[in-house]
């Protein structure tokens, strides 16, 4: 990921966030003792470098559907719909498969995924609680960063479709955290989807 602020760009998603804590003087975590802050790092990194590979895994499996109405395919017009549809997903499908190889995971097979995708989502569940944020009353970058990947994991299609009921029967927890954060801070969610705009605001007007 990425993000512009001022005419510059600034990648990848710790960095963004130490810069924009940084620029606006934001407050976030600041309420964390030190405790507190040791699980913020172990959960990231679970979710960043255990439960992401398992996400990615699943695509090096099937990316079709990014060429179907359910993925871009909608967002383009001709060549370039044409590109989107028969390109792009066998592209990211070879790119991811040829990563995961290299960093381990692709060595896997779909079982074993399975697998540590659910410890995974069991320790989150868990740590989680019955908490409304995973830090208590306020939310913390450990809530951003866990509602993007267990949004990508449950909006997304998907091939290992046993994480996704896994999340559903065994951490309902997780998934009322999903919509508890949509609600609050994307409740115009739907129209962002359709219109791929982060600030809807703008269109209506």
């Amino acid at each position: 990921p990425f993000i512009e602020l001022n005419g510059r760009q600034h990648a990848d998603s710790n960095f963004i966030i130490e810069h924009l804590r940084s620029h606006f003087k934001l407050p976030i975590d600041g309420n964390l003792n030190s405790s507190e802050r040791a699980n913020l790092r172990a959960f990231s990194l679970l979710i960043e470098e255990s439960f992401f590979r398992c996400l990615q895994y699943d695509f090096s499996i099937n990316a079709s559907w990014i060429g179907t109405d359910s993925g871009y395919l909608p967002y383009f017009t001709g060549a370039k719909k044409f590109i989107a549809k028969n390109l792009i997903p066998k592209k990211h499908q070879y790119t991811t498969k040829k990563t995961l190889n290299a960093q381990g995971y692709g060595r896997h097979s779909a079982n074993e995924i399975e697998d540590i995708a659910k410890k995974d989502l069991m320790a989150l569940s868990t740590f989680l609680g019955e908490k409304p944020y995973f830090f208590g009353n306020q939310p913390s970058t450990l809530d951003a960063i866990a509602f993007g990947f267990l949004a990508v994991s449950i909006y997304v299609p998907r091939n290992l479709k046993e994480i996704n009921q896994f999340i559903e029967k065994s951490t309902p927890n997780l998934m009322e955290f999903v919509k508890r954060m949509k609600e609050q801070f994307w409740p115009d969610w739907s129209e962002i989807c359709e219109q791929l705009a982060l600030n809807t605001e703008d269109i209506k007007k």
